[in-house]
C-alpha cells in the first residue's frame, strides 16, 4: 500500500506539476488565459500618462511590452511569440488582429500613444542626468576656484586641511 501511494503521488506530480508537492487542490485560485507579463516597474508606470483614449491599464500593459522590446500581441495573437507570428504571416496567414481596419487604426494609434508616453518619459530621464551632470561640473568648478583662492591667500597648508575635511566620512 506504501508503494502504491508513494507511486500515486509521483504521478500526481507528473500531471499536475509543482501544485501536486504543495497539497494545493483549491482549484478556484487557477488563472484562466495569458498571464500578464511580470510588473518590473509598477511604481513608474503608476505616475506615467498614457494619454485620454486608453482603457484603465491599457497602457501599462502595452507599455510592459515596448519597455522589453517585444512585439505587442494583438487579438488572437496571444500565447503566440513575435517570432512564430512573423514566420505565419510571411507563409500567407492572416492573423485575426490585422484583418478588420478600423480595428487595426485604432490599435496603432494606441500603439503610438504609449511609444510617445514612453519617449518622453526616456528623454525627461535623459534630461535630468544631463542636468545633474551640469550641476555637478558646476560644484567641481567652485570647488576649484574655491582651493585655489585658499591656496593663494593662505597658502597649501589650509588647502591640505580642507581636503581632509572631505575626505572624511558623511555619517562621522
Amino acid at each position: 500500500v506504501q508503494q502504491s501511494t508513494e507511486e500515486l503521488d509521483r504521478f500526481r506530480v507528473a500531471v499536475q506539476g509543482s501544485k501536486a508537492r504543495q497539497g494545493n487542490d483549491d482549484h478556484d485560485d487557477d488563472v484562466v488565459g495569458p498571464m500578464p507579463l511580470p510588473d518590473t516597474a509598477a511604481s513608474a508606470a503608476s505616475s506615467v500618462t498614457y494619454g485620454r483614449d486608453l482603457l484603465p491599464g491599457e497602457g501599462a500593459a502595452i507599455a510592459q511590452f515596448v519597455q522589453k522590446n517585444m512585439r505587442i500581441p494583438r487579438r488572437g495573437e496571444v500565447g503566440w511569440s513575435g517570432n512564430e507570428i512573423e514566420q505565419l504571416e510571411t507563409a500567407g496567414y492572416v492573423m485575426s488582429g490585422s484583418r478588420h481596419q478600423r480595428m487595426n487604426a485604432i490599435r496603432i494609434r494606441k500603439e503610438n500613444q504609449v511609444y510617445s508616453a514612453e519617449e518622453k518619459r526616456a528623454l525627461a530621464l535623459i534630461n535630468m542626468e544631463e542636468k545633474q551632470q551640469r550641476e555637478n561640473n558646476v560644484m567641481a568648478e567652485f570647488r576649484d576656484m574655491l582651493t585655489e583662492k585658499l591656496t593663494k591667500k593662505h597658502g597649501a597648508l589650509v588647502v591640505q586641511d580642507r581636503s581632509d575635511i572631505n575626505a572624511m566620512p558623511k555619517d562621522a
